[in-house]
């Protein structure tokens, strides 16, 4: 996978999960993750919000 160059890229869940936000603050992950719309392309991780996703797509809309 090649390095994200996003400008909010310390917001999304591939660097947040990276910084380990799932474990040291579990509840502020799962806030991040709940009721999804969103998911990213280049991880495939899931996310309420599209800004917190490097490729977002809506969910259920992702072809190949």
């Amino acid at each position: 996978m090649e390095k994200c160059t996003c400008p909010n890229h310390a917001n999304h869940l591939c660097r947040l999960h990276g910084a380990g936000l799932h474990q040291k603050d579990p509840d502020g992950y799962a806030l991040l993750v709940r009721d999804p719309k969103y998911v990213c392309k280049s991880c495939g991780r899931v996310a309420a919000q599209k800004g917190n996703l490097c490729a977002p797509v809506p969910l259920g809309t992702w072809e190949d």
